[in-house]
């Protein structure tokens, strides 16, 4: 019915564009590679115990990263450096964020070196962001730009988000699982730590008029817990490193991608 009628809403010729569809493709994979901030977020909520206000400040620090990556972008695109090592630019830098949370996941993290990955990673995001358009539209008839608009912000903001949420989240529960499972097969009474912290739980328990029965809960409970904690470091420096080479991929396909040469009527 849209494409039998004579003024369609919506062009699909715009399609047919190879910019727009490598346009389309750079912006999936920088949306999806972009949901690996939640990174910052879980191990700040989980590993350091923040709350939501401090967890949330973290993000304030984007700004900078928004501002220094356009900065970059702009001076190389004055000196006339080509899309492809830009974009590559942009996606070691979204590789260099995960390599930082890598490597700084541990129990003893601290919160000022958290805002690190997040200037790092919007420094990337921005790089891409910013030149995407540019790139995908620079030889585009002006017919198809409502097309192009539609479909890149149907891309940007819809399914690419959503599905790199879907995708982290049920890997980091999947991971999570696999790792407390493994773990909690070496816990037992006979484990020098979880014995100690077991028996320290049941005493105090015991001192604050708690039953017998309330007290060992309270322990098993508690000693799940940690392990629950160590899990989830564990899965998030895993799928840190999982993030690293995925975007170095991503890196190296902008750079052995073919690009058109520019023909632009002056």
């Amino acid at each position: 019915m849209e494409s039998t009628h004579r003024s369609p809403y919506y062009l699909v010729g715009v399609l047919k564009l190879r910019t727009i569809r490598m346009g389309v493709l750079f912006y999936f994979l920088l949306m999806f590679l972009n949901s690996s901030a939640m990174f910052v977020n879980v191990f700040a909520g989980i590993g350091m115990k923040l709350d939501n206000w401090q967890n949330a400040s973290l993000g304030n620090w984007t700004m900078l990263g928004y501002f220094i990556g356009g900065m970059i972008t702009i001076f190389l695109s004055m000196k006339k450096v080509h899309f492809k090592y830009i974009f590559a630019g942009g996606f070691v830098m979204l590789g260099l964020a995960a390599l930082f949370m890598y490597f700084e996941v541990q129990t003893d993290g601290l919160y000022e070196r958290m805002k690190y990955p997040v200037i790092i990673r919007s420094t990337g995001m921005m790089m891409l962001y910013s030149l995407i358009p540019t790139y995908a539209t620079q030889r585009m008839p002006y017919k198809f730009l409502s097309s192009w608009i539609c479909t890149m912000i149907t891309i940007r903001m819809v399914i690419a988000p959503s599905l790199g949420a879907a995708v982290y989240t049920n890997a980091l529960q999947e991971r999570q699982q696999n790792y407390v499972t493994r773990y909690a097969q070496d816990i037992d009474l006979l484990h020098p730590d979880a014995s100690a912290s077991f028996m320290s739980t049941v005493r105090g328990m015991s001192y604050q008029g708690k039953s017998k029965a309330e007290a060992v809960n309270m322990a098993a409970m508690s000693v799940k817990g940690r392990v629950q904690v160590q899990a989830t470091l564990v899965a998030v420096k895993e799928m840190a490193g999982w993030t690293l080479y995925a975007c170095l991929a991503c890196a190296i396909f902008v750079l052995v991608v073919p690009y058109s040469k520019r023909k632009l009527v002056s």
